[in-house]
């Protein structure tokens, strides 16, 4: 009885085991989306996205957000999935099938198949899985080593926008339009410049050294006319001072002469 109990145990411990790792890894964000590509042992990541049919129809669209799929490996249970999922699977070598079914129907199911190269020092793949309404549509895609690449290089880029970025990277294949460079506001004259490098703001110092500099010397040409203008104006000043001092003086001299005269006039009449 205690054997029993012990083999039992000893079943279900295997078991589990075998379910883990069969089973698949959910990956809920771009870090752990990287550490999966960065594995090479040939363990594929499935990412459920909608078909382009589904993302053209607003209907579908809608009705594909409120999808539930129980999939299965090669066998395996993977347990339900919704659409916009991305997981991380171990493959078997060669041919693997995967089956996807309706969680609320089980008459709606499909079929698709993709190829792996289960070893080691084989780097991680990504197979797209286009989900729909219709199951006939739904297929598997293998990207390319190139494309993977590209996403693992944007990744290692950049890791914000979450999955949403992620999903678009492998519909796009890793494509993504550059993001623009912060521009940044120059004053150093007075009015604004909007410069993208470092070296404007030299060329604005230099500009504004300049403009400074023939400012100084406008002034000073404006302060040497006035200091000229001034001397001129003392120089006539000390001219018509001395003119007048000389004239009066004269005068006095004609007076006193005359006086003289008119004296020794009436001396002489005496």
């Amino acid at each position: 009885m205690f054997l029993g109990k012990r083999l039992v145990a000893l079943i279900g411990f295997v078991l589990s085991v075998g379910v883990q790792v069969a089973g698949a890894q959910p990956l809920g964000s771009p870090g752990a989306v990287l550490d999966a590509l960065r594995q090479s042992n040939g363990s594929v990541v499935l990412a459920f996205i909608d078909s382009p049919a589904d993302q053209s129809s607003p209907l579908r669209n809608i009705q594909g957000l409120l999808s539930v799929y129980d999939v299965t490996l090669n066998g395996e249970d993977l347990g339900s999935i919704r659409r916009n999922s991305v997981i991380h699977v171990r493959p078997r070598l060669g041919l693997n099938r995967l089956t996807i079914r309706d969680a609320f129907d089980d008459s709606q199911s499909a079929e698709v198949s993709f190829p792996a190269m289960r070893s080691a020092g084989v780097p991680t793949s990504i197979v797209e899985i286009r989900t729909s309404r219709q199951f006939a549509w739904m297929d598997a895609l293998l990207l390319s080593g190139r494309d993977v690449q590209a996403i693992e290089d944007a990744l290692l880029r950049d890791q914000s926008g979450g999955m949403t970025r992620v999903l678009q990277l492998i519909r796009s294949r890793g494509k993504e339009a550059a993001k623009p460079k912060a521009q940044r506001v120059n004053w150093g004259r007075g009015v604004a410049t909007v410069s993208s490098g470092g070296g404007s703001d030299n060329d604005s110092g230099s500009d504004s050294g300049g403009s400074t500099a023939t400012v100084s010397s406008s002034e000073t040409t404006t302060s040497d006319s006035a200091v000229s203008e001034s001397t001129v104006s003392s120089v006539a000043d000390a001219t018509e001072a001395t003119a007048d001092a000389t004239t009066e003086a004269a005068s006095e001299t004609t007076d006193s002469e005359s006086s003289a005269n008119v004296s020794a006039d009436r001396r002489s009449y005496y």
